[in-house]
């Protein structure tokens, strides 16, 4: 079955048949990376955490602050993914009224985003510190009606503005009782069903789009997943089960088609637009053995620093979605600069390994055991073209290599 989504990661969001009653939090709840992962749009929780954690990631903030707490009082860290493109609303409902909840809500797909919190390098994109309004049962959150991203401290509206979001998107919510917490609460998150799609009367000319997926050593048809992009404009189209696709699609469309199946090496194959009346695509799936590796040639940075550019997202969740589909995989993550002309300097050496860490702390980040990964920087040594002639060739040097170390 396919269905379209911004990235390729398979969701599912439903309703709780019930409260999840009983359920305790631990310390590592009051810390960002101890995060409780909430899979659905309504979580109950009865009992507050009393405390911080082990790091006060939130702290030395004035008073008078539109974004920030003043510091972390009692907190709980949680982080969810919306289902699909929306208008993201939420309500947090306090049991016992006489409790002041206060929250943020940080974007969440950002390499070693917890660091980058305590280090204020992010922000939230929207905060509520008013006064618990009682009228209201002392309810929080975010509302269409509402004005403001930030409230601050004091006498203010209960709710922030409501926030547009792409399906997928992963978000960090923090909430913090400024006094000793009396009840537990309710978060409750309103997924509008996605807009229909507008649909352009004028006929365009359409051109179909064969991908067939085989093991690279027997030839044998192989079920496995998919991930398109370009097919579809701001999308990415997701498709699993099955080894032969078809599709109807506008002509001249460049692609990018990621492939992954369980027990093999995952594929990104590239298809420069045409108008061909069919374009015919075999990937070839290599096994997983110690010592393969894959080029992710599309996790590219910016100059010389570790910032990931937008257009690596793909990659790096079709990376993801093979680490979750083998969990007994471990890797090496390997980091490359474009440094020709140049010997291997140690500032190269550190950049590489820089860029390497953002890999493995956007896998962190997404629930990857620490165990299974780890990372090194090459700096210059194995630029795949020793001296660039073009833009395309030195993005290419900077790059980054996985290595199965073990299964």
């Amino acid at each position: 079955m396919d269905r379209t989504l911004r990235i390729a990661i398979p969701l599912l969001v439903a309703l709780l048949a019930g409260p999840l009653v009983g359920q305790q939090l631990t310390q590592e709840n009051g810390d960002c990376t101890g995060a409780i992962f909430i899979k659905d749009s309504l979580f109950h929780q009865s009992e507050a955490v009393r405390g911080v954690g082990n790091t006060l990631e939130i702290r030395e903030n004035p008073k008078e602050d539109l974004q920030w707490f003043e510091r972390e009082h009692h907190t709980t860290w949680y982080k969810f993914r919306v289902p699909h493109t929306t208008t993201l609303t939420l309500d947090i409902i306090p049991e016992n009224v006489e409790d002041d909840i206060d929250f943020l809500l940080f974007e969440g797909s950002i390499p070693g985003i917890c660091e980058k919190i305590a280090d204020k390098e992010v922000k939230p994109l929207r905060s509520n510190i008013s006064r618990n309004n009682k009228d209201i049962g002392s309810r929080c959150g975010l509302a269409k009606d509402a004005v403001n991203d930030f409230v601050r401290s004091g006498v203010g509206s209960s709710y922030s503005r409501a926030i547009e979001v792409q399906g997928g998107d992963l978000f960090y919510l923090v909430i913090d009782y400024q006094d000793r917490p009396l009840a537990g609460y309710t978060i409750q998150f309103h997924y509008d069903p996605p807009a229909e799609p507008v649909v352009d009367e004028k006929e365009k000319p359409q051109q179909k789009l064969v991908i067939d997926i085989v093991d690279a050593k027997t030839g044998a048809p192989l079920e496995a997943n998919l991930a398109i992009d370009g097919m579809v404009f701001d999308k990415v189209v997701e498709a699993k089960g099955a080894s032969h696709y078809e599709y109807s699609m506008d002509t001249y469309r460049n692609l990018r088609i990621g492939c992954v199946k369980q027990g093999y090496m995952f594929q990104t194959v590239r298809e420069k637009g045409s108008t061909d009346p069919e374009v015919n695509v075999k990937i070839l799936m290599k096994p997983i053995a110690p010592g393969e590796q894959v080029v992710l040639d599309d996790i590219r940075f910016v100059g010389n620093e570790n910032k990931v550019m937008r257009q690596s997202e793909a990659s790096l969740l079709m990376l993801l979605q093979f680490m979750n589909e083998n969990p007994n995989v471990s890797v090496e993550i390997q980091g490359h600069v474009n440094g020709p002309t140049y010997k291997n300097k140690q500032e190269f050496i550190e950049l590489s390994m820089s860029r390497a860490r953002t890999v493995y702390d956007f896998l962190l980040v997404n629930d990857i055991g620490p165990r299974r990964i780890s990372y090194v920087g090459m700096g210059n040594s194995e630029m795949i073209y020793p001296s660039p002639k073009n833009k395309e060739e030195s993005e290419a040097n900077r790059r980054v290599e996985i290595k199965v170390l073990g299964m």
